[in-house]
């Protein structure tokens, strides 16, 4: 667990601190995203966690003792870190890459090797394929897993990733999220996501940090919390008027209760129960109807438009957030 305790940062000769007062608390296994406007101190909250910048007050918890209580070169070793411009060093392959960490902890070079086949298979990149390559000759959503592998390479508890997929198109961003929150099924880490785009801090954390000018934290809630219940205005215009499509993408067609097709269905789309509610209902637009066959259990089930209404009405959205 990760805990902030009244935590502010304000640099020499500057009166005005650009973190202030910060409190919250990130469970173990939770994907914690802190996000806000340019300025706001998200990444500098996050590099207070392995003291890449120093606390000038309050402090900062991990699993109950201070982050203060080793070097911050110990510290930095314990916990992964990703960011946007991935980082690699282009004269060394994609294993050394991965492997930095790892030995400069004096792992043996077997154990090294194991932890990097493993690794790229668990990012989706051949062993045999990539180990050997240099960052070069990979594409820029290539690179970025490498930088993910990196960063599990020692199997830290705490992950820090500070916009680690900003650097690509959209379309490979997309897949990256859904390729890592799959990956956090698995590993279940402890992890401080910075972002600007509330649409992806939706759509990975767990919990949401927003945070406003001057590093004060305006909420710390669920996505599903912040985008019903707002606490302020600045919230409420920060997450942005379509907060009733951005909750329809925090449940899946597959957890909808939904009547069975009973014949008549000829011509009617057919849609994965594996889309967000948000997707299905962008594919009833573009179809052109107002129903479509959602195969479900080995059933075919009937999703109508009437069914999204519902849910929209019930208040009762989100119980599964992520759309990987």
């Amino acid at each position: 667990m990760i805990e902030f305790r009244h935590v502010s940062k304000t640099y020499a000769g500057s009166d005005r601190p650009v973190v202030n007062d910060l409190s919250f608390e990130v469970l173990d296994g939770e994907i914690c995203v802190l996000v806000g406007p340019s300025g706001c101190g998200k990444t500098t909250s996050m590099r207070m966690v392995n003291r890449l910048i120093e606390i000038t007050e309050g402090e900062i918890l991990i699993d109950g003792e201070p982050n203060t209580s080793m070097s911050g070169t110990q510290l930095r070793r314990k916990i992964g870190y990703a960011i946007q411009q991935i980082g690699l060093f282009p004269h060394r392959t994609i294993a050394d890459n991965i492997g930095t960490v790892p030995n400069l902890l004096g792992w043996e070079k077997g154990r090294i090797r194991e932890r990097v086949n493993d690794l790229l298979d668990l990012v989706g990149l051949s062993p045999d394929e990539y180990r050997d390559r240099y960052p070069a000759e990979l594409s820029g959503g290539q690179q970025q897993r490498v930088g993910v592998a990196r960063a599990l390479a020692a199997d830290p508890p705490i992950m820090l990733m500070d916009e680690p997929f900003g650097a690509v198109d959209p379309i490979t961003r997309e897949r990256l999220q859904d390729e890592f929150l799959h990956i956090q099924e698995d590993i279940k880490k402890t992890i401080v996501f910075v972002t600007h785009d509330i649409d992806e801090a939706i759509k990975m954390g767990d919990k949401i940090a927003i945070l406003k000018q001057g590093g004060v934290l305006a909420q710390y809630d669920t996505p599903q919390t912040i985008l019903s219940r707002p606490n302020s205005e600045f919230v409420s215009s920060f997450v942005g008027g379509d907060r009733l499509l951005k909750r329809l993408s925090l449940t899946r067609v597959s957890e909808l209760d939904l009547g069975p097709a009973n014949g008549g269905t000829d011509g009617l789309p057919r849609i994965s129960d594996g889309l967000t509610v948000r997707d299905a209902l962008s594919e009833l637009m573009g179809s052109g109807q107002s129903k479509a066959v959602v195969e479900k259990d080995g059933e075919k089930k009937l999703l109508t438009f009437q069914d999204i209404e519902a849910l929209t009405s019930s208040g009762a959205m989100g119980g599964g957030k992520r759309s990987a």
